[in-house]
This record gives structure tokens, C-alpha cells and sequence, in this order.
């Protein structure tokens, strides 16, 4: 089964690219088939684990977005924008300072070269599509932003389809992703529902349809970081001090109360009350001991804290194999798995100087996106919302994320050259000038 899915993948991957090299156009196109590509043909597919579903040591659901992100590049050659300079420095300190850290401090491997070489891969799919996209047409680019948002509810749909079957045990429709990198990918999209309602026109049904059948998979999905996700959505796009803002977040809140209270989603409503009891505990200072339910998140949680104070200025290296070995030299027991919080363990991994540069990358995009008093805030809510995303997960490499924040990182730089172009074209209002005599000159 792994090979004739490695095959699949492959040859999925092979035609997304060659798709995508053949204009520009094709490639925003192939961006959005290339997540086509982990649902709809897998409807039928029983979920595998992510640590086994890989080719050469690549995730394979990472494989499509990787292609038509490499295809974007090549289309885009060495073109690269002058307003990104700031952002293009700080990139390349911060990879010299992970060669050094992972590499070449570490040993040279091909764990530490495929964890290290992952950087400026995603670097420059998010470049490559900022470039490119910002010299698109605004209805084109409509329609991508239409079509990611008509996608993201067909793939909802399937995912309720195969729970409601009974053929998988929740409503994750991404058989090749675990349930965590699928809301991760619902979470940063989700807010393109507000957008394209507000932006295109769209009626109050479309969006009360789009959105009620998104949050449902996730409700179904059993994620506590999805649902979190979801409201920090709703609440930073609609937390405007407006009455029309304050029913639309009420409404939604008032959905997902009653539909938490009704039974349906029973295991989400357990998952977040023992989330509540864990909190809790570690407030007043109790032990967080085996017979509470997140005993092994805290495990992880208080591993990668260890690990982060034995290493404070420049971490253990990159990848599981260097954090195992960080934990050795803390005399801290080696774990599975890293925190599930990417704040922690890639502080744990690069240390204060390398996250600290890390962050800085972060700032410099974040930046560039339109401010949430603008009619485009979605953008901005979309990266604030991975943001908090990035505190329960740690998918800060997912290909389609890079590639989905620069294609609104062109997008905004389209948006404002357009106004100033218009306020440059502004006529200056005429004024009556007199002489000394009093005649009009």
C-alpha cells in the first residue's frame, strides 16, 4: 500500500510541475490542485501515520505543494523583489547560522542536510510566489482566493462523509496529514471565508453554508487547537466595535455552544474540559501525574523547557535527532516527540540567537500584510491565527503555508501600489489666486 501511495505521489507531484511550469497562471492553479491532490483521490484511503507515509525521508503529502512551489521558482528565475532587501538579509544570516548550528556543529548528515535544506526551500516558495502574484491581475487572483475557500468546504464534506461512514474515527480529510496538520491548514485558510463574502459579494447564505460546514469537520475532527483556531478567526476579523461585528462573533460563539452541548461532538467537549483541568492543576502547583488525560503533553511541554535552558544561546541543532541529544547533555529523559508547540522547540533547536532571527523573518512578512482596519484584514487575521496555531503545532514547515503567505504577501503589495498609484493620479483641487490689486491671476 505505502509503495503504490509513494507512486501516486510521485506521479502526482511530476504533472503538478510540469503544469505548473507552463505559465504562471498555472502554476496559482496547480497551488490549489496540489491540495486537491491530498483529498479527493484518498477519499477511500485509510489514514497513515505521517512518520510512515514518506519518500526520501519527505512527508509525502508534502510533495505537491514542494513541486509547484519548485516550478514557481524556476518560473520566476532571479527575480526578486527590491522591497523584500530587509527581509532577503535576514533570511540569509539566519540560514549561514543554521548550517552552522545543524550542520556543521552537529555532523554532516542527511537527517541534519534534509532538516536544514527545508529553510530555504520555504523561503523561496514564499518568495517565488509573492514575486509572481503581484503581477497577476486582482480578478484572477479573486478567483484563486474563491477557489481555495470552495475547496477547503468540499474537503470538509469529504471528511464528514468518511466520518459519518464510520471509515475513520473523525472528520480529518487528509489521509497522508494526522488530524493536527489538517486543522493547521483549515485554521490559516479559514478566514478567506470573511474575505471572499465581504470582498466578492457573496450572500449571508454562502457564508453561513461555508463556514457552518468548515467548523463542523472541525468540531468532528475532535481538535481543540482547530476550534481555537476557528474563533481567533471570527474574533480578530469581526472584533471591530460594531454592532453588525458583535452579532456575527455572537452568532457564531452561540453555534458551537449548542452544538458542543448537544452531544455530537462529545469527545471535543471532554478534550477541552480536560484541557480546563490540566491548566488548572498547573496553576495551583499540582502534580500533573498519569490519570490526567494531557500528562504526556506536559511531559513533552517540560522536556523541551529543560532543553531550552541547557541550550539558551544557540539550541540543540535542528531535527528530532540533535533535540534527543540536547536532552542527553540536560540530563533530561529522551521523549518521542518534540513539545507540540513550535515556540518551544525551535527555541529548544536554534537557541535565543537563532530564534530570535527566526521571529525577525516573521515580523518582516507580517508587515507587509494590510492592517486589521482594512477592508483586506483577512490577510493579517490569516497569519495571526497560524500564529496561535504555531503554540499547539509545530507544521511551521507545510509547504502550502509558505506558499499560501506569499501569495498574500503579493496580493498586498498589489493592493497598496494600487492606492498609491491613486493617490498619485488624485487631481489637486483648483484655487482662485489673486494679484496684490485684487485680480485674478
Amino acid at each position: 500500500m505505502l509503495m503504490m501511495l509513494q507512486l501516486y505521489y510521485l506521479g502526482v507531484s511530476i504533472a503538478l510541475f510540469a503544469y505548473a511550469l507552463y505559465t504562471p497562471r498555472c502554476a496559482l492553479r496547480a497551488f490549489v490542485l496540489g491540495i486537491c491532490a491530498n483529498v479527493f483521490p484518498l477519499a477511500f484511503v485509510h489514514y497513515m501515520d505521517m512518520d510512515l507515509a514518506r519518500l526520501g525521508g519527505l512527508p509525502l503529502a508534502y510533495l505537491p505543494g514542494t513541486a509547484v512551489g519548485i516550478a514557481l521558482a524556476l518560473r520566476n528565475g532571479l527575480r526578486f523583489p527590491r522591497r523584500y532587501l530587509t527581509l532577503y538579509v535576514l533570511i540569509c544570516i539566519y540560514l549561514i547560522y543554521t548550517l552552522c548550528n545543524t550542520v556543521l556543529l552537529r555532523g554532516v548528515s542527511l537527517t541534519n542536510l534534509v532538516y536544514w535544506t527545508a529553510w530555504p526551500l520555504n523561503f523561496l516558495l514564499f518568495i517565488a510566489m509573492a514575486a509572481s502574484v503581484s503581477r497577476m491581475s486582482q480578478d484572477f487572483l479573486n478567483r484563486i482566493l474563491e477557489g481555495l475557500v470552495l475547496v477547503l468546504v468540499a474537503a470538509s464534506l469529504v471528511g464528514l462523509a468518511r466520518f459519518a461512514a464510520g471509515f475513520e474515527p473523525d472528520s480529518n480529510f487528509m489521509p497522508m496529514v494526522n488530524r493536527n496538520g489538517t486543522v493547521v491548514l483549515i485554521a490559516f485558510l479559514f478566514p478567506l471565508v470573511f474575505h471572499v463574502h465581504a470582498t466578492q459579494g457573496k450572500s449571508r447564505v454562502w457564508l453561513l453554508t461555508c463556514a457552518g460546514v468548515i467548523g463542523v469537520c472541525v468540531l468532528l475532527t475532535f481538535s481543540r487547537s482547530g476550534l481555537l483556531g476557528l474563533l481567533a478567526g471570527t474574533i480578530l476579523y469581526y472584533g471591530r466595535f460594531s454592532l453588525m461585528g458583535l452579532l456575527k462573533f455572537s452568532a457564531a460563539v452561540l453555534v458551537i455552544i449548542l452544538f458542543l452541548s448537544s452531544g455530537v461532538a462529545e469527545r471535543t467537549t471532554e478534550r477541552l474540559l480536560m484541557t480546563g483541568l490540566t491548566i488548572t492543576a498547573m496553576l495551583e502547583g499540582r502534580e500533573i501525574d498519569r490519570s490526567v488525560g494531557d500528562h504526556n503533553r506536559v511531559v513533552l511541554v517540560n522536556s523541551a523547557i529543560a532543553n531550552g535552558k541547557e541550550h539558551f544561546w544557540f539550541g540543540t541543532g535542528l531535527g528530532m535527532e540533535n533535540y534527543r541529544a540536547g536532552l542527553r547533555r540536560a540530563g533530561t529523559p529522551p521523549v518521542t516527540s518534540k513539545a507540540h508547540n513550535f515556540y518551544l522547540s525551535y527555541f529548544a533547536e536554534l537557541g535565543l540567537v537563532g530564534f530570535a532571527l527566526l521571529l525577525a523573518i516573521l515580523q518582516r512578512i507580517y508587515a507587509g500584510l494590510p492592517p486589521l482596519a482594512s477592508r483586506h484584514r483577512a490577510f493579517r487575521v490569516s497569519f495571526l491565527v497560524t500564529a496561535l496555531m504555531m503554540a499547539m503545532n509545530e507544521y511551521i514547515l507545510l509547504p502550502e503555508l509558505w506558499l499560501f503567505m506569499g501569495l498574500l504577501a503579493g496580493i498586498s503589495h498589489q493592493l497598496s501600489s494600487q492606492v498609491q498609484l491613486a493617490k498619485v493620479r488624485r487631481p489637486v483641487p483648483r484655487t482662485l489666486q489673486f494679484d496684490l490689486g485684487g485680480n485674478h491671476v
